[in-house]
């Protein structure tokens, strides 16, 4: 538990504000002009992308009614959506298809992997890139889901665990900056 621990404070220390805000620019960006953020990913990815999804969604609405909230869906959450698709065509589709169908030119997709070799993320990212929707890869700088993506925040670790834990520190702090941005909006 201890290695665990210090490990990831190691790797917690190394990530540059400057690495995360080209994601929380994007989120900001796609939130001013009325767009809206899509998220995905596996296992404990999907979790995150749940969470995420949440947080931008709930914590970023404020008490003036005419200042509209952030626009986030996770696409992992729609269970019965993600189990047809699986079940009678390929759990590949699963992200790719919703997308298709609810994506517009500008939204923003954000696909969150540690490994950043999912074949569903890849094919949703390149739907998406075809759809005219920006691309951000959570995930290793080297992988193939970051080589196409539009912005890259470059997470890598030998322990899945802690990249994990650096996907929820990183969308805690683009959360963070979405709920400073609104409370002067």
């Amino acid at each position: 538990m201890g290695t665990h621990l210090r490990a990831l404070s190691r790797q917690v220390s190394a990530i540059a504000p400057t690495a995360i805000q080209p994601l929380a620019s994007a989120v900001e960006a796609a939130w001013r002009a009325d767009r809206t953020i899509f998220i995905a990913g596996n296992g404990g990815s999907a979790a995150t992308a749940s969470h995420f999804a949440t947080d931008l969604s709930k914590t970023t609405i404020t008490n003036a009614p005419e200042a509209p909230g952030v626009r986030a869906v996770a696409l992992t959450d729609n269970v019965g959506l993600l189990t047809a698709w699986a079940n009678d065509f390929s759990y590949e589709l699963v992200f790719a298809q919703q997308l298709r169908n609810l994506a517009r030119r500008d939204d923003l997709f954000i696909a969150i992997s540690t490994s950043g070799e999912s074949a569903n993320l890849i094919k949703a990212a390149m739907t998406a890139s075809d759809r005219g929707v920006q691309t951000v890869a959570l995930a290793p700088p080297r992988s193939s889901l970051a080589i196409d993506a539009d912005i890259v925040v470059p997470i890598e670790s030998e322990s899945v665990q802690i990249c994990e834990d650096l996907h929820h520190i990183v969308c805690h702090a683009v959360t963070v900056h979405m709920t400073a941005v609104l409370a002067v909006a």
